[in-house]
Formats: C-alpha cells, structure tokens, sequence
C-alpha cells in the first residue's frame, strides 16, 4: 500500500515512546473502579476495590454492592486464581503541531497473594484526525477479527494501519486535564472545544472527540459555535465552511438568524426553513416528520406544492405518505394531466392514488404493446428453422404472456418490458410440427444467447442445444 510522503516524513519524526502526563495515573485510577471483584470467603466478601469485609448472603457468580464504597461487583471464590479486565484510555498530545490520540490497554490482572488487581498500561495506537491516519505500533497485533496488545514489549516501530475496518477499539474516557497546552500551534488552537464538549455534556450525548476533532478542523466550526448554532457545527460545518454573506453561507436570509438560534436549528430543519422562508420549528418539525426527515424526497415535493399546505393536508389523510404523494405526482405527469390545485390535493388521496396507478398501467401496457410489435418487426430477419425446429422473435405483448402461461416461467412479468425498450431480445423456439405449442424460451444479449429453458426452467435436450448452437453462430452473429 502506498502512503504519502507527508505522513512517512510524519512518521520518521515521531517519538516512539512520549511522555505521559502529570495526573494520568490519577487518571486511571478513577477509571479502575468498575473493574473489581468481591471474593467469597465463607459468609463474608471482602471488596478488592476498599479492602474491606462485609456480610453476605450472595453466592459465587452473582452480584452484590459494597456498602462501604457503594459498588456493585461481581463475586468469586476465595481460591480464585486468574482473573483479569480489559479497558481502554486514551489521551490528547501534540506532535510536530498535530493533534494526536494516543491509545492505552489497561489490562487488570488479578493476583491471588494480595487478593487485589494491579494494572498493566500499554500504548498501542496513535489516531491523526488532520492526517487521516491510524497508526499501531509493534505492540498491536490483528488477525482476521482477533486484536491483542501485548504488555511484555518495548516499542520497536510505528506503521499505518492498513486493516479492513479500521482499530475497532472505544476508550472508555480521555484524559483532557492539558487540552488547552496541546491544541497551540495546531489547526484546532483556536477551535472552542471545550464549548463543544460542554455542549455535548450538558445535552446528554456521548463525546466522540475523534468525531469532534473532524468537525473542528473546518472555520467554520469556530463561526457556528460563537453563533450558537451549535448543532449546525456538530453535525456537519464542512456545510458552511465557504465564503459569502449569511444568505450565501445559509441559505437563507440573516433575518432568521435569531430563529435559528433560538432553536438550535439542526441542518435538517435549516433545509426545511430554506424550502418554507417560515420561522416555525412546530411546522418545521412536522414536516420533518410528515417525510421521515427525507430531505430528498421534500425539496421534489415542493416545486409541485407549498409544503405548509401538504402537511395541513396529510393531516386529514390516511394512506399520504411523501413516497406515495410523489408516486402519485409522477402518474399525473405520465397520464399528462395539468397539476391543478384540484388534482394536487384531491378529496380522497387513496382512491385518486390507485386510480392513477390503474390509468397509468393501462398506458404503459399499450406503449409496451406497440414496442414489442416494432421489436418484432426489427428481428424478424433473425427467424430460423431446419428440418425439426424454428426459432422467432416474440410477436406480442399476448405472444409472451402465452409463452408464460404455457412454461411456467416469469418471461412476460420479467422481461416484457426490457425487451419493449431493446435492453434484451426474446425469442420462442418451437417444434415445426406443433408451431403454437412453447417449447424452449430465448434470451439473447449482445448476439449471443444468455438464456435458454424448457418449461419450469429445465435445461435444454443435447439436440435443442445444438440447434441454437447453429442459429448463434449462422444467423446471430451475423446480424
């Protein structure tokens, strides 16, 4: 695989091993909690997490609370040998002005002697949000969908990651005591994380700072934030990261700014202002749902009706969805009858939907009808007989709903219209002897045969075989 020079000079001046930061260790240790035992010894556990005994009536395998440090565990046997957790960390660091996550394991292992768990730490992986790239370095080791890091190793070498699906692995916390320190000097040094992380905190949403870090690297990031359009620069600022004024940069004028803040419009509900010019989120947000937040679907809709008039009236019916309205929209255009307010908004969606479906199938039916004919006309000149067989084109749109019929097979549901528009070419192979009874269908792509059945798709007798064989080869190719 080939990697820019950009990220191997990056590589060549990377330290292998960094310095870790002042309070990690503290860091850790509020993160270690979680992972602890209760060891059973008669009717008393004792709490790896205080050390402390207490009385328990819960047998090994179940789960109990510590009433001194409040934690549920679960309990094992006072003779417990090997025991260990699995978890990741992570950190922010600065590398040659680049913002880098930096991944540790932390493999608690239980130890029998003390009746307490000590913890292994080992980096493993280095993510680059602006360079785009995953490092793992000689600790890390996968194969096919196991991934294991090694505690016994110093580090040797860093590479790209070049796997399939990407680490795979989610610390469990990050460390951002020195968030500010690392940021100066990178892209990100004037970016209002900790704002985002506030925000995102406070909202209840989990923080993806891998995410974040993405999003940030835009200016418009800093602009939306400042603006409190916050969801607007956790969803997708790349949106907003061009030149112009506020109607250029949003689509729509700076006297729904103040809206938009108000609401902390999402970009959903910004294309739904730039469809409607209407500062209502309730309307907003019921078209919205009204669409199923298909955003397509709503910018095609409204430049046949308002979509304020649409939602007022889809109250009022049933069987109305977006899909639907616009099934039926495409009918009336087919069956080239004028949109009028009376055809848009009909009394009965339902009844005027299936009447448009019928009408439009009724249509279609004789467009492909003439087709097929004009086909017909067009490979004619590719019939064939010998002394036993022949071989035509299909004559009809009836022609191939018999052949259907009479073979069992889906030619005329399937294939009546690719062959109506010359996508393929059908043809009915029959005995001279019984010329109205189906004997083998023909599909034939390109000039060369692609298909060819006895009824219920058995395969060809060795004499059939060889007939078509001659008609390919005599008459096909040649034409």
């Amino acid at each position: 695989m080939y990697i820019r020079k950009e990220i191997r000079d990056f590589i060549a001046r990377m330290p292998k091993e960094m310095k870790i930061p002042k309070h990690w260790r503290k860091f850790v240790n509020e993160n270690d909690v979680e992972y602890n035992l209760l060891i059973k010894h008669g009717k008393e556990s004792e709490c790896t997490n205080c050390g402390k005994y207490f009385h328990s009536e819960q047998r090994e395998e179940h789960w109990d609370i510590c009433p001194f440090c409040k934690n549920k565990y679960r309990i094992k046997r006072s003779n417990l040998k090997n025991y260990f957790f699995l978890y990741d960390l992570a950190l922010i660091d600065n590398i040659d002005n680049k913002i880098v996550f930096r991944y540790f394991e932390i493999r608690r292992v239980y130890s029998n002697k003390t009746r307490r768990f000590k913890d292994s730490v080992v980096e493993y992986a280095r993510i680059i949000p602006e360079l785009n790239i995953e490092l793992v370095n000689d600790r890390f080791f996968k194969y096919m969908s196991t991934e294991r890091v090694y505690h016994t190793k110093r580090i040797k070498k860093w590479r790209v990651f070049t796997g399939n699906y990407g680490l795979g692995q989610y610390y469990k916390a990050i460390y951002l005591e020195n968030l500010n320190e690392k940021v100066k000097g990178t892209v990100y040094q004037y970016a209002p994380l900790q704002e985002a992380i506030n925000y995102l905190t406070l909202k209840g949403k989990e923080v993806n700072f891998i995410d974040l870090m993405k999003k940030a690297k835009y200016s418009s990031f800093e602009l939306l934030m400042k603006a409190d359009l916050c969801q607007l620069a956790l969803e997708c600022p790349e949106e907003f990261n061009k030149k112009g004024n506020f109607e250029q940069r949003f689509g729509v004028g700076k006297e729904f700014y103040r809206f938009m803040r108000k609401h902390d419009i999402s970009y959903n509900e910004l294309q739904v202002l730039q469809l409607i010019k209407r500062g209502n989120i309730k309307i907003i947000r019921k078209i919205l749902d009204m669409s199923y937040n298909d955003i397509l679907d709503l910018k095609e809709v409204s430049q046949y009706i308002d979509l304020i008039k649409l939602e007022e009236y889809a109250k009022k019916q049933e069987y109305l969805s977006l899909y639907n309205y616009l099934d039926y929209i495409r009918n009336m255009e087919k069956l080239s009858i004028p949109l009028t307010k009376k055809i848009l908004l009909p009394e009965n969606f339902r009844k005027a939907h299936d009447i448009s479906v019928k009408k439009v199938k009724i249509v279609e039916n004789k467009i492909i009808m003439k087709k097929i004919e004009q086909r017909y006309e067009q490979l004619e000149k590719n019939k064939h007989s010998d002394n036993v067989f022949f071989i035509r084109p299909a004559e009809s749109l009836n022609d191939m709903k018999e052949e259907a019929k009479q073979q069992k097979n889906c030619v005329y549901k399937n294939y009546s219209e690719s062959y109506a528009y010359g996508k393929t070419d059908i043809y009915f192979m029959r005995k001279l002897e019984k010329p109205n009874k189906s004997l083998v269908t023909v599909e034939v792509s390109n000039g060369k045969i692609r298909q060819k059945y006895q009824k219920r798709n058995q395969m060809v007798t060795e004499e059939q075989r060889k007939f078509l064989e001659i008609w390919e080869k005599k008459i096909l190719k040649v034409a």
